[in-house]
Parts: C-alpha cells; structure tokens; sequence
C-alpha cells in the first residue's frame, strides 16, 4: 500500500497497514452494530492503518451489507479475501478443481464475488477494493493446470482496478490433517506463471506455520514467494502446536502475537514472535527490493471470553507496534 513521510523527516517512509480486522471484531458472531461502529472508528484512528482485510462469505458482510456500505472509514481501502466463502465447500469445489464442472461451479461463485466488489466501489463512489484474494481450493485435489486456466479466465473480468492475489494457505501433506489442504507453494507459482495473467501472492504467517508444522521454517516459505517475482503482501497472524483458549493444535484461528511483555494482550500458546516476524522480513528482502512486498498487515483474534472494544483495539495495536519494531531489528 501507499507509504508516507514523517514531518521531522522527509525522506523517512513509514509503512500503511492492512488489518484483518474481523478476527479481533467485537460483533463478527453475533451482530452489535454498536459496538462494530466502535471498532471501526478506533481502527480509523490509527494512522498507520490504511486497509481492512473484508471477509467475503457470498455477501460483504457477515451480518449487514448496508451497514458496511455505510460505515467503512473514508480513507481506508479493503483487500477483500474469498476463503469463508471457499471453505463452505472447499472438499467439492475450487479455482484448481480438475473436474470441469466443480471448477466452473467455482468461477461462478467467484463472478458473484467480483459483483459485490463493484457493487463496494459503485455504492462507496470511489475505488475501494485495491486487492482480491482468490485461493488454490478444493482440498487435497486441486491441480496447478486447472488453477492456471481459473486465473486465466478471472483475469478477464473487469476487477475495477483490483490487484488478483493467490492468498497461500496451509498445503495438503500426506499423513497430515489439513486445516486447508490447498496446493502447495511451488504449484501456486507456477500456476500463476502458466496463467500469464497479472496475478500475484499473499502470504499468511500462521496459515505457513499450520502447513509446516512450526515457526521457524515459515520464513524460508516467504523467501521462496519473494524470489519468485510474485509476492505482493504478507499478513501477520498466528497459530500455535497446543490446544488452548483459541482451540485445537494448529486450528486457523488467527492467534495474536506470542504473550509477552510487549503483547500482554497475547496469546500464551502462538507461534508468532517478532524474532520470527523479522526473519520473514529479512528473507523477503533478501530476494531484492523489486521482489520486496508491497504491503504488510496483521490479523490477530480475540480468544479471550470477554473483552472490551478497548482492548481489542489495543491487542490491534499492539501487533502493529511489534511488527514495526521487527522491521528495524
């Protein structure tokens, strides 16, 4: 996303974020417009946020389209992401399905999809959705022939000037129960390649630490993405190899940053630690500056039983704090 000079600075660039704010959201559950106006506006105080990660689930918003049409802060963007919606019926559908029928079934949902992200724009006035992200399903079936010739197609639609992403989630392993079971990297890649469509990757941290069971391989994954040419985006969020307050081992429940110090808000059980946050930095950046992701963001879920829109504001900020701090480490 856009970046921008500090005053006692010029030449100093600060990062805009992208916050996945519906896994820390008050009223994603169960609808409070109350307390969502409350989030929002605290999230549209923050300067360093400029984008939210909207979920799509065949509908803008999980309770109330109107509501959102209403309510998004006027200088944010959105990066809408498919995955509620592909994981309704991720083990008969998807973009890489090799079975004709199930793959079109896919397309179909996606140009309902591409409906509600002009109808965003149009409703809004003005281009909100900078970023799509699309995604590799069915589970454990999918093939890098059948996602070429998905993309190829979308990349025809008119997409109002949205950037397509391959969001890569955790890949199908034999002898390894999937919480996605998608395709794996390297086949994400070269779908995209054979494709020849203008589509990139996003990468989430702790959908990278589900697939390869642990932390610390997780950058290695986002070098791989970087050096490709391809990478666009990375969003920070968590994932633990114990059950706790967020559920079962390696359930993709976006935990917060690792509890800490620094993260008192956090999640005592999350793999995510800015030690690892900054070495995804660094291996992205050592692809080059031209491969260097264009945007950051984090997504980290409220698992606690009760909490203020205060402190779900303040865990928000908090993740932002640490990846900031990783970014000079």
């Amino acid at each position: 996303m856009s970046t921008s000079s500090t005053q006692h600075a010029p030449t100093a660039k600060t990062t805009s974020y992208v916050v996945g704010a519906y896994a820390a959201s008050p009223a994603h559950g169960t609808w409070h417009p109350d307390l969502e106006e409350e989030f929002y506006s605290g999230l549209a105080a923050m300067p360093r946020v400029n984008a939210l990660e909207i979920p799509w689930l065949g509908r803008l918003h999980p309770h109330d389209d109107r509501w959102l049409l209403t309510h998004f802060p006027s200088r944010f963007t959105a990066v809408v992401t498919g995955i509620g919606n592909v994981m309704s019926t991720a083990d008969e559908l998807g973009l890489a399905s090799p079975d004709e029928d199930a793959r079109n079934k896919a397309l179909a949902t996606t140009k309902q999809l591409l409906g509600d992200v002009r109808r965003f724009n149009d409703e809004v006035g003005r281009q909100v959705v900078s970023a799509v992200e699309l995604h590799s399903a069915p589970r454990g079936t999918g093939t890098a022939d059948a996602l070429a010739a998905s993309l190829a197609e979308v990349a025809t639609w008119d997409w109002d000037g949205a950037q397509l992403l391959v969001e890569h989630c955790d890949a199908f392993i034999s002898g390894q129960t999937p919480e996605k079971g998608f395709l794996r990297l390297e086949d994400e890649i070269a779908a995209i390649r054979a494709s020849g469509a203008p589509v990139k990757i996003s990468m989430n941290w702790g959908r990278c630490a589900i697939e390869l069971r642990g932390g610390d391989q997780v950058a290695d994954q986002v070098g791989e993405a970087a050096a490709s040419g391809l990478l666009d985006g990375i969003i920070f969020s968590g994932a633990a190899d114990r059950e706790g307050e967020a559920g079962y081992a390696w359930i993709d429940a976006h935990h917060a940053f690792q509890r800490s110090p620094q993260h008192q808000l956090g999640d005592p059980t999350s793999l995510l630690t800015e030690e690892r946050v900054a070495d995804a930095l660094r291996a992205a950046r050592s692809a080059g500056d031209a491969n260097a992701p264009q945007w950051l963001g984090v997504k980290v879920g409220w698992a606690h039983p009760a909490g203020t829109v205060a402190e779900r504001l303040q865990m928000v900020a908090d993740a932002l704090d640490g990846v900031e701090r990783a970014k000079r480490s």
